[in-house]
């Protein structure tokens, strides 16, 4: 936890830090967050039950839609407010819209549907609100922390999905009143009533800093990346022109993060210089113009490229190389073959290696494009089966 840095101080001297898993109060200010009241009306139609979830731009609440609710359709919907600075440049509606122009692409069950936007005053500023269908699920980092040695296991690993299938389908029948008695988390033990566990299924969600990235590199703009530092891609340092690539450069770093125990790239702070030697220290030496552009270098290498002899008081590091294929046996997997859980025997860690290798090129135009990622050894040998493993116990749905 960390100390608001705008004003942590009390009249007393007393310092505030924000409880975990509770937005920032701070925020509620002009131009934050919206200070949303359960049992109030928005848009005169929507009814606020219960808060959901939060995040540095928005909070998000379970209400219940009264129109539909008078026409006997399932009545809960959820509600995404965003802060007022943020609603005035806000394009996640519109990308939200444009994504689901593609309702016969094969990934439109993966995105949630927007089924309404609208924007209100309050004494913050004006609001966008963003009417969603709820969903009942876990983010992988929280669930891979709640997973035996913080790994998921092999098959569900293989699959990357996370998602509860059936709590929205059951809400449409209940008031509030039997929400709240039904799903409110008292503190008491929790009963396992039997022993079996869901299907794994997953939903993309949060689009409030995507944004449309042209492929004429004539018209390349650059936009403003919230990808956090661990899972940057290098020309994201460097402030280089925004391309596709940077999503499959993130998509690898994640696949290591969610298919093994420990993030790809490891750093004291999420310290950007450190993360750029992890790079060079798993990948092998930048490209010229991003090493002779690299400001704090010399604290990690000699002027002949080799790790410097003593590292400087204010680094907290080990100086050395830990190439791709060392952190392959690092993912907790096991570090034999004969106790690793992959198949090595049919070649899973040699593919899955080569798969990382192609989507982690330094030259963003290097990288492996989406469709040779679908068409890899990895993914046709071990990801995709274990999919339409997963697609034949659920019969064939995802949501």
């Amino acid at each position: 936890m960390a100390t608001n840095s705008t004003s942590p101080h009390g009249p007393n001297g007393e310092v505030y830090i924000p409880e975990v898993d509770v937005e920032d109060f701070e925020n509620y200010r002009i131009g934050g967050y919206h200070p949303t009241v359960v049992g109030e009306t928005l848009h005169n139609r929507y009814e606020v039950i219960h808060k959901l979830d939060f995040g540095g731009y928005s909070t998000i609440w379970l209400a219940r839609d009264k129109r539909l609710q008078q026409s006997g359709s399932s009545a809960y919907v959820s509600l995404k407010i965003l802060t007022a600075d943020e609603s005035s440049k806000s394009t996640e509606s519109s990308i939200l819209r444009l994504l689901r122009d593609g309702e016969f692409h094969p990934g439109q069950q993966f995105v949630p549907r927007l089924l309404d936007d609208f924007s209100f005053d309050g004494p913050n500023g004006r609001h966008l609100c963003l009417v969603q269908n709820p969903v009942a699920a876990c983010n992988i980092a929280a669930a891979k922390e709640d997973s035996v040695s913080l790994m998921f296991p092999v098959e569900t690993a293989r699959n990357f999905l996370l998602y509860t299938q059936d709590l929205i389908q059951n809400l449409k029948c209940l008031g509030s009143e039997e929400l709240y008695k039904r799903y409110r988390l008292d503190k008491a033990p929790i009963t396992r009533f039997d022993d079996q566990l869901l299907d794994p299924t997953a939903g993309i969600s949060d689009y409030g800093t995507s944004f449309v990235v042209s492929t004429d590199a004539d018209v390349l703009h650059k936009p403003e990346l919230h990808t956090p530092a661990l899972y940057l891609p290098p020309e994201g340092f460097f402030d280089e022109p925004i391309t596709q690539a940077v999503d499959i450069w993130t998509l690898g770093v994640s696949l290591y993060e969610v298919l093994g125990e420990r993030p790809f790239f490891e750093s004291f702070g999420w310290d950007r210089d450190d993360i750029i030697a992890e790079m060079v220290s798993t990948l092998g030496p930048l490209p010229s113009r991003w090493w002779d552009a690299w400001t704090n270098r010399n604290d990690f290498f000699e002027p002949d490229g080799s790790w410097v002899r003593q590292v400087p008081d204010h680094r907290i590091y080990t100086p050395g190389s830990r190439p791709l294929r060392r952190r392959m046996w690092d993912m907790g997997r096991g570090e034999t073959p004969d106790a690793c859980q992959w198949d090595i025997q049919g070649g899973e860690m040699r593919a899955l290696e080569e798969l990382l290798r192609g989507m982690l090129a330094f030259e963003p135009a290097e990288r492996l494009t989406a469709e040779q990622l679908m068409k890899s050894e990895y993914m046709e040998k071990w990801a995709m089966p274990a999919w339409r493993r997963q697609l034949a116990r659920s019969g064939g749905k995802q949501r």
